[in-house]
């Protein structure tokens, strides 16, 4: 059984609050220090994968997020005057009484995530991170910004792309990059149709459709943006709705509803690799601060969920902690460098012409095959 008997995890998002219920499981005290008081997420949709439910399966949380959330088969594929000239079955990763993908709002699933952990024990301390380290052969010495201290056998970095724990681990070098799109999320009630995800290639941008309910859905797109800009929330509703000019069919039908900017979100697309290893003595960073993959893919959360059941198992095992770390990234690096650039290659791709080709299909095939495999 494991040598590790209390862990510190650092950031309380999708891969800090997995790893805490899973060390619970494991019978490892740990405790959580998220930054932020109030402890919300974005209002905005989430796609999860075949391997993000094959994760939550093995986590144990994959029913209780099919309940909140809207199960899919498919990935359909249309152009701008609203015709669909491809559609994919997508693997079911989590066996045949599941569906292959399962779309939910980021609340509803911190909410999942957050009531799981404290129903684990997990300690949960909001407010505060970390300030200072220090490594002994056996322990890590932690100096808490409120003034605390902890020493703990692990300390986990998954506090997401912009991350603390990176900079005080590694250093300011490996910064997050912005790759030249914007995306843009809206909430809306969803039509009866739209029962799959589906994506529409423009002139000049991507739009989809998710649903994350029985009731709602949201629209997403990609924009080119050389340089991001940050426009006023109310003007977000008219803006997006310029985008979608070209659009006709579902789309063009869905744009005339696109009128509250509380329901609308617009942000720059960012995206980063940090250089094997992802650790150095007994701290170890995982998720988006580790491999940050812009959405292209859809598998951002899948790739953090897949960390956190293959460290969780390792650290089952009796091996010490430096073998165990070691293993963890001959068994993530490559698998997630490879979602990270072809997903960065789906952006260049659509930087320069917006039309899809047999470029896009055999890619993104290509990815979901691998990522089918076992991890």
């Amino acid at each position: 059984m494991t040598k590790i008997r209390n862990a510190l995890i650092v950031g309380g998002g999708i891969a800090g609050m997995s790893l805490a219920i899973r060390l619970q499981q494991l019978g490892i005290q740990t405790d959580i220090a998220e930054i932020k008081t109030d402890w919300t997420v974005l209002g905005v949709g989430i796609i999860l994968q075949g391997p993000a439910l094959r994760a939550l399966q093995a986590i144990g949380l994959l029913d209780r997020c099919l309940q909140e959330g809207f199960g899919t088969t498919e990935l359909q594929i249309g152009g701008a005057e609203g015709h669909v000239f491809a559609r994919f079955p997508q693997p079911r990763l989590a066996g045949p009484e599941y569906p292959a993908t399962i779309s939910i709002l980021r609340p509803a699933l911190h909410t999942i995530l957050a009531e799981a952990s404290r129903e684990a024990g997990v300690s949960i301390r909001l407010g505060l991170s970390v300030a200072a380290l220090t490594q002994e052969a056996n322990v890590v010495e932690v100096e808490f910004t409120d003034g605390t201290q902890g020493n703990y056998d692990l300390v986990v970095g998954a506090d997401g792309i912009h991350s603390h724990m990176r900079e005080l681990v590694f250093g300011k070098r490996i910064q997050p990059t912005y790759v030249g799109q914007v995306v843009w999320r809206a909430n809306l009630e969803r039509s009866a149709d739209v029962t799959n995800i589906s994506m529409w290639f423009g002139p000049s941008n991507k739009a989809g459709l998710s649903p994350f309910s029985q009731q709602g859905m949201y629209l997403f797109l990609t924009q080119n943006a050389p340089h991001p800009t940050r426009p006023q929330q109310g003007q977000l509703p008219a803006l997006l709705r310029e985008q979608l000019a070209a659009y006709q069919g579902l789309i063009g039908e869905v744009r005339e509803r696109i009128t509250d900017p509380r329901h609308i979100n617009h942000r720059p697309i960012e995206s980063l690799l940090l250089p094997s290893p992802w650790y150095k003595g007994r701290v170890l960073l995982i998720g988006d601060a580790a491999h940050a993959t812009t959405p292209h893919l859809a598998m951002g959360a899948g790739m953090a969920l897949e960390d956190v059941v293959v460290l969780s198992n390792l650290l089952a095992s009796d091996a010490p902690v430096a073998s165990i770390l070691e293993e963890f990234m001959h068994r993530r690096y490559e698998r997630c460098r490879m979602v990270v650039e072809n997903s960065l290659q789906l952006v260049e791709w659509e930087k320069e012409s917006i039309a899809p080709d047999a470029r896009f299909d055999a890619l993104m095939g290509r990815t979901s095959m691998k990522l089918a495999e076992p991890i």
